[in-house]
């Protein structure tokens, strides 16, 4: 009970001693500080993190002094997450609101602003540190592909800086790294609990039991073709080294052989090829499901084929982890969100961060979080693993709300022709008014509403009556979940 206690007060000095808000000030503080001189220049030209990153790694120089000093100022900030790790965490997982912490890649793709899919239907999206992520590819990779990681994914972080020191509660973005990330003990910990679920994996591709990860590597480093691979190979729907490399088994490979990298092993021998993917993707997963755990939310895996393999990690596992209603709920939209950005709803990565954040302090959160969600709880019920058919219920909830709101647009257009009984084409054809004057004020109505008035028609204190109606209506109608959301494409 004592020990019981002492968390508790320990939990509580920690978040008193330190708001989330101030913990990501300072960090995007630091990151300006040092790399300002990168981020403005991208900006003023209009350009994106992966191009202010190639133009910047064709300076000899600095791609030097990078090297040289990314391994220290990693050290700083290792240094200082580790100060302030266990408030944040205490703060996000505390928090009651919807939570999705992303993982998957070093950082979200520089293209699309991960609040504009995941921000619509979560209300705390937690990104990782960059910096933490990709130090430890220094003892991997040539430096100065590293450093261009490194510069292309700090400046896409920089972007994050307004909506994540928005004033808004709960923050619609956070940037706090994954325990994993923050020193090699954790990093080795995670390779070890990884490595029953490697062998599964290579047991599934060569229908075959693997007792340990020795025995796989053995078993792949005998593999030396493509036509070697492809004669044990027993499970080719699962052989994925990258979703863009291929459909089948023999394309992949071939793909692996010309392009893929394996650090520590010899990269003609094609079994090589399947071995890392065994070994570097089963333990990328398991950090996605322990992240996650960790923040108290649900994995947000853009990139397809981390995707594929966090989906094949869950049934090494024995099935879908079992997880609240909710959780599931939110992986299901979260995926077609993401999974659809680019096929069905192009128009969804489009939407501006600024309008997500005029829906969560316009209080319409949960309204648009309803409509993205109606009929998923259903078929999950009927099966929790067809992430397709979910995915096609959002596109269709999204679909449905377009069209009405495209059926209000133009009903409020024809209202404001007809302006409640006023044929304006009509009146304007024949000369009778000028609607933006008499709107205005700017004609002499009392002449004009007796005209008006001897027709038959309602004369002008009905008409503006009317119109500050119709006002009123386009005001709420701009000011709805879908009216926000569709701004930028109706």
């Amino acid at each position: 009970m004592t020990l019981a206690i002492r968390a508790f007060a320990y939990r509580d000095a920690s978040k008193n001693s330190i708001s989330l808000q101030k913990i990501q000030s300072v960090y995007f503080d630091f990151l300006f500080r040092e790399f300002d001189f990168l981020y403005n220049p991208m900006v003023k030209a209009d350009a994106t993190p992966a191009q202010a990153a190639a133009v910047a790694v064709r300076n000899d120089e600095l791609v030097k002094h990078c090297t040289k000093a990314l391994p220290e100022f990693a050290e700083g900030i290792r240094e200082f997450w580790s100060s302030v790790s266990d408030p944040a965490a205490f703060h996000l997982q505390d928090g009651q609101q919807f939570k999705a912490t992303f993982s998957g890649d070093l950082f979200p793709a520089h293209w699309e602003n991960v609040v504009s899919t995941a921000g619509l239907y979560i209300d705390t999206i937690v990104l990782p540190c960059p910096i933490l992520k990709i130090a430890p590819l220094f003892e991997a990779l040539p430096a100065k592909q590293v450093v261009e990681l490194f510069i292309k994914h700090v400046l896409n972080a920089m972007t994050y800086r307004d909506i994540a020191l928005a004033e808004i509660t709960p923050p619609l973005v956070v940037i706090s790294p994954n325990p994993r990330d923050m020193n090699d003990e954790d990093r080795e910990l995670l390779a070890e609990q990884s490595r029953s679920l490697s062998c599964d994996h290579g047991g599934y591709l060569f229908g075959r039991d693997f007792e340990s990860v020795e025995h796989l590597v053995d078993f792949c480093g005998e593999l030396h073709s493509i036509d070697a691979v492809l004669a044990e190979l027993k499970g080719a729907d699962r052989l994925i080294i990258d979703t863009l490399w291929g459909r089948d088994a023999r394309a992949q490979l071939v793909r692996a052989l010309k392009e893929g990298a394996t650090p520590g092993l010899n990269q003609a021998i094609a079994g090589n090829h399947v071995l890392h993917a065994c070994l570097g993707r089963m333990p990328q997963a398991l950090a996605s499901q322990q992240c996650a755990n960790h923040f108290g939310g649900t994995p947000f895996i853009g990139a397809e084929t981390s995707w594929k393999y966090f989906n094949w990690m869950l049934d090494y596992q024995g099935g879908t982890v079992e997880r609240p209603s909710d959780d599931r709920k939110s992986m299901h939209v979260m995926r077609a969100l993401s999974a659809e950005a680019d096929k069905n709803l192009e128009w969804l990565g489009k939407v501006p961060p600024e309008t997500v954040l005029n829906i969560r302090k316009a209080g319409l959160a949960e309204e648009l979080r309803s409509l993205l969600g109606q009929g998923v709880s259903e078929l999950i019920k009927v099966r929790p693993e067809n992430y397709f058919r979910t995915a096609d219920q959002v596109v269709e909830n999204l679909d449905r709300a377009f069209a009405a709101h495209q059926a209000s647009l133009k009903d409020a257009r024809d209202k404001k022709l007809k302006l409640y009984g006023i044929d304006v084409a009509s009146c304007l054809a024949a000369g009778t008014i000028g609607v933006a004057g008499a709107l205005t004020g700017n004609i002499i109505l009392g002449a004009l509403g007796g005209v008006l008035g001897m027709v038959g028609l309602p004369n002008f204190k009905d008409i503006r009556t009317k119109y500050k109606d119709l006002q009123a209506e386009q005001i709420a109608r701009e000011n709805s979940p879908t009216g926000l959301l569709f701004k930028h494409i109706s």
